[in-house]
């Protein structure tokens, strides 16, 4: 029997090995020993199979719709799912699933009208952020511009326009703000928010800090071409972009000025340009994307504590899980950081499928989209998810019981949607712990691509 059967069917293993070895000790023929064997094997495994599938079924809560516009009563069971948490985070399978978006879309109405989460954080640059929480303070903009890469679909313009009317609406007191938590690049708009801030308030620092800005704000917007830079030239911008934050820091503490909501929008900003200055100073690959989602966490972490209300994280599964689901890719991810940081006061929602299609890059270069279709694995958790009969269901994985219990701890091959298609590379993560990754699920059986324009 291979690793990845016992994986799979994790406390059935025993009885597995157990009909090899009964088999292999029959008295009878060899080639007669192997077939029973192999038969008891299948059979053994088919039951397994069936009662994981069966438990699974009678604890899964059973979801009518992804489509936000409907009512929000069936996403109740969240309510003491999440508990007294202040931060969610909000995982999908892919950065390209329709249902999975519009799924989202419900679970962040919910979070806002019924357990009062007001901060949105996404996995978007800090500057389109700025431009978005504009748009949903003040209707200035179009939105469908300020989301980059595989987000400026209709179902996450429809959501970003619904957090508008939200907060246009004088009986909501308390407004959701919008964080781009990421630092792909940095625009103009990123320093134009410090410079015109300082310039309005602290005219006598504008010289310096224009001249800080000047040079590395004209190479930040291009990740790539950044990291050509010599190390020289990079720790040059670094001490540069410090500089600002220590003279916005001293100059507030010696006017004794408390962190007006303005004042801390300004003070994130100059710490995020420096972020993202720390952030390519390593030479090698894994120091890097392990500071990247150091700082995707520590600016969720900076939206709660200074913005106040309560923060949701919305990415990737890889970035949301608790723990590391593919190492070679992401050593350290911002939900490991979060459960760190703040403990049980993080919930990380995961998002599965079991079949369909998504968008993705034919070639990010050329911005060249196309819809992928999703592999199918037999060993895979999105396939034993897939034998649930709801459409649509959550499922608490701390509070499972019976076959279900033991099969989310198992390690096993878990469907991981990537941004770009690549022919012939297996879609699915191996070894990957469902409740070691995450609190809760969300499935949904049968996904389409998003639309993007």
């Amino acid at each position: 029997m291979n690793n990845r059967r016992k994986m799979i069917y994790g406390g059935v293993a025993v009885m597995l090995s157990a009909a090899t070895l009964t088999g292999g000790c029959s008295n009878g023929p060899a080639e007669k020993s192997d077939q029973i064997g192999t038969t008891q094997t299948v059979e053994t495994a088919q039951i397994s199979q069936n009662s994981i599938a069966k438990s699974l079924q009678l604890q899964a809560k059973q979801l009518k719709t992804s489509d936000p516009k409907q009512p929000l009563d069936d996403l109740k069971p969240l309510k003491d799912m999440i508990g007294k948490a202040n931060y969610v985070g909000l995982g999908e399978a892919t950065h390209g699933s329709s249902e999975i978006f519009m799924m989202k879309h419900r679970l962040v109405k919910y979070l806002v009208t019924e357990l009062g989460f007001t901060n949105f954080g996404i996995e978007e640059d800090w500057g389109n952020g700025l431009k978005l929480n504009e748009y949903i303070q003040t209707g200035k903009g179009d939105p469908r511009e300020f989301l980059k890469l595989l987000y400026p679909t209709d179902e996450i313009v429809a959501m970003v326009e619904w957090m508008r009317e939200y907060n246009s609406d004088p009986a909501n007191k308390k407004k959701i703000q919008f964080i781009g938590l990421d630092l792909k690049m940095l625009d103009q708009s990123v320093f134009d928010k410090v410079i015109n801030y300082v310039k309005e308030h602290h005219p006598d620092l504008l010289p310096e800090v224009e001249q800080s800005y000047k040079e590395l704000s004209s190479v930040a917007g291009n990740l790539q071409e950044y990291m050509k830079l010599t190390t020289e030239v990079k720790e040059k911008h670094m001490a540069n972009a410090q500089k600002v934050v220590k003279l916005l820091e001293d100059k507030t503490k010696l006017n004794n000025e408390t962190d007006s909501h303005e004042l801390a929008w300004v003070k994130e900003t100059a710490k995020v340009i420096e972020n993202f200055t720390k952030m390519v100073i390593p030479a090698d690959y894994p120091s890097m994307v392990k500071l990247h989602d150091q700082y995707l966490a520590e600016h969720a972490v900076w939206a709660q504590e200074k913005l106040g209300g309560k923060t949701m994280i919305w990415g990737h599964n890889i970035h949301i899980a608790k723990g590391v689901i593919t190492e070679k890719m992401y050593p350290k991810v911002a939900g490991e950081f979060l459960k760190e940081r703040v403990g049980s006061q993080y919930v990380a929602i995961g998002s599965t499928t079991t079949e369909g299609k998504f968008t993705a890059f034919i070639s990010l270069s050329e911005n060249k989209i196309a819809a992928d279709t999703i592999q199918k694995n037999e060993n895979s958790s999105n396939h034993m998810l897939g034998q649930v009969h709801y459409d649509q269901f959550l499922l608490d994985l701390r509070k499972l019981n019976g076959a279900a219990q033991q099969w989310v701890k198992e390690k096993q091959p878990f469907f991981d949607g990537g941004a770009q298609i690549i022919p012939n590379v297996p879609q699915y993560d191996d070894d990957v712990s469902l409740q070691e990754q995450f609190d809760i699920l969300v499935h949904i059986q049968k996904t389409t691509p998003s639309h993007i324009k």
